[in-house]
């Protein structure tokens, strides 16, 4: 990554910016669709940001515009990162998508037999339940997966991981740097997933389609995935959780000096 700090960059504010500048995202719902922000919080940004002067709406109000010189830094700058990610996909959270994947959580804990409810919005899972909740989603996912995990190895969830990236599913893990994993880590790069690198991680995160959100103690290693330790966790479909939680892995990867290549 560049040493240049854009203005906004790591907030939802700046990933509205890039959704128009570099994404090309024109109308309200293309943005939507670009972001994943829910209808009630992206009308938040949008007002802040017009209060700013970066934004105005052009083609009779039905169109947004970004102030040029930053809409210029933004595009230079992504144009350059994700040249060198080689991440040529745009994403597009639609919420027809997002709803499919809320009733495929559904219909996953009645398969299972789990006595859960999604009134609240959150529920537990544990030892084998949480594993296999992680793989089945993953595998579930249409558009990206974001993953925190100190350790990252050849395990189930891994090897999902890498089928999907190969599948031109966006995969982004943050996790500690490691010369003892770091061949694993180049395969997983050769099938498409995307590392960054951050010596102070320790939580442990998985966000499918910016959707749903599994925060728990499981890293994606054998002694987790395999049963060999108890783990447990709290799964949400909370809008307002699961982009906090967004923002928060995206801040990290978009930190100047977090790395995605090798050490």
């Amino acid at each position: 990554m560049t040493d240049e700090t854009l203005t906004y960059m790591g907030t939802w504010k700046g990933r509205v910016i890039k959704a128009i500048s570099v994404d090309g995202a024109k109308t309200w719902e293309e943005i939507r669709e670009s972001t994943g922000l829910n209808p009630k919080y992206l009308n938040i940004v949008l007002r802040e940001l017009f209060d700013a002067g970066v934004l105005k709406k052009v083609n009779d109000d039905k169109e947004y515009k970004v102030e040029y010189n930053l809409y210029k830094k933004y595009k230079d700058y992504y144009e350059k990162i994700l040249a060198e990610e080689q991440i040529e996909i745009k994403i597009k959270f639609s919420e027809k998508l997002q709803n499919e994947l809320i009733q495929y959580i559904d219909e996953w804990k009645s398969v299972k037999k789990l006595d859960i409810s999604l009134k609240n919005k959150h529920f537990y899972l544990e030892e084998r339940f949480l594993d296999g909740f992680t793989q089945d989603i993953i595998s579930n996912a249409k558009q990206e997966v974001l993953v925190v995990t100190p350790w990252i190895k050849k395990c189930n969830p891994s090897k999902i991981l890498r089928e999907i990236a190969k599948n031109k599913v966006i995969v982004k893990v943050i996790a500690r740097p490691s010369e003892e994993d770091n061949d694993y880590h180049k395969l997983l790069r050769n099938d498409g997933v995307h590392i960054y690198y951050n010596k102070e991680v320790h939580a442990k995160i998985v966000c499918v389609d910016r959707t749903a959100a599994i925060v728990s103690s499981m890293n994606f290693i054998v002694q987790s995935s395999g049963g060999q330790s108890w783990e447990s966790g709290i799964v949400t479909i909370d809008h307002e959780n699961v982009q906090s939680i967004v923002n928060s892995i995206l801040k990290i990867s978009e930190l100047p000096e977090t790395k995605s290549k090798d050490e």
